[in-house]
């Protein structure tokens, strides 16, 4: 039996008292509501109407039902109401979660213009570290480089260039690396779980070529590294984005840069359209117009078909 259905059905009844009305006001045959009724019965084990030769008269167990049975069905109906208006406002809580390595300037400059396009959106974004997306809670997640989660839909966003650099002061004292294979001879920071700037780092154009890398210094915040590179400690490999300031002020310089490989394609990933709730809906669409308009740090045009 459909427990909700069958209350609705039993207090269209007891409110027409008749059961040919009910059926008309439900557009179900007759039959079909005298069985229902009859399973309703069966299924309390007490009968809950009393039938005349003119009306349906509640039994006192029927009565009780009824009684218990209103609160529920208007409490169900407010709950559709709701869901109703949340398919459709652009509101609650969205879940953005970001590879570590994906370029903060990328990611703040998107967050705050939809933020302030949409303010009764909430925010809470995570870095998280690779894994499988199914394995974490998320509405729409940023991730570089190909993803082998199936089920997902994956758009391209945009393209990061990387960019290998170092302080002045760390330069002068060991000298800059002249190529890819020269690094095994400096101190690199390492970011834990990246794609482009963990254990080893990938030079030159196409499939490029993977250089392991080492040192003293690793850490799973890319804010942390960029502080140890400033200081002097090391050579960091990061998102062009992050440094761009810095390369402008002189206070970090690019070593390598003729070996840079080709930019990342990032891509923002969600379940299908026909799941996602209005906020998602909406923060999808802003994402792609905002980094095809050119508004996203150092982004590139790309394609926005899904793959």
């Amino acid at each position: 039996m459909n427990c909700l259905a069958d209350l609705r059905m039993f207090s269209e009844i007891a409110r027409s008292q008749s059961m040919a009305s009910a059926a008309s006001r439900l557009g179900m045959a007759p039959a079909t509501i005298s069985g229902r009724l009859k399973a309703l019965e069966d299924h309390y084990g007490m009968a809950l109407v009393r039938r005349t030769t003119r009306s349906l008269l509640l039994t006192e167990e029927g009565r009780l039902l009824l009684e218990r049975a209103e609160p529920v069905l208007s409490g169900f109906a407010d709950l559709e109401r709701e869901m109703g208006g949340r398919r459709n406002a652009v509101e609650g809580g969205l879940v953005l979660s970001c590879a570590t390595d994906i370029g903060r300037s990328h990611v703040l400059s998107l967050v705050h213009a939809f933020a302030r396009t949409h303010p009764h959106v909430k925010f809470s974004l995570r870095y998280d570290p690779p894994g499988s997306l199914h394995e974490i809670h998320f509405d729409a997640a940023l991730r570089a480089g190909p993803v082998k989660d199936s089920g997902l839909t994956i758009r391209k966003l945009f393209a990061m260039e990387t960019a290998t650099v170092a302080a002045p002061a760390y330069l002068a004292e060991r000298g800059a690396p002249v190529c890819p294979d020269s690094l095994g001879d400096h101190e690199c920071l390492r970011l834990e779980g990246s794609m482009i700037g963990g254990d080893a780092w990938t030079f030159g154009q196409g499939n490029g070529r993977s250089v392991p890398v080492g040192g003293r210094f690793r850490a799973s915040d890319p804010e942390t590294l960029k502080a140890f590179a400033l200081q002097g400690l090391g050579i960091l490999r990061t998102a062009r984005a992050d440094v761009e300031a810095e390369l402008s002020s002189g206070l970090l310089t690019p070593v390598l840069a003729p070996f840079e490989p080709a930019p990342a394609r990032v891509c923002l990933i969600s379940d299908t359209r026909r799941r996602l709730p209005a906020r998602t809906a909406a923060f999808i669409d802003f994402a792609l117009h905002h980094f095809a308009s050119g508004n996203g740090a150092h982004s590139t045009r790309w394609g926005q078909n899904a793959v």
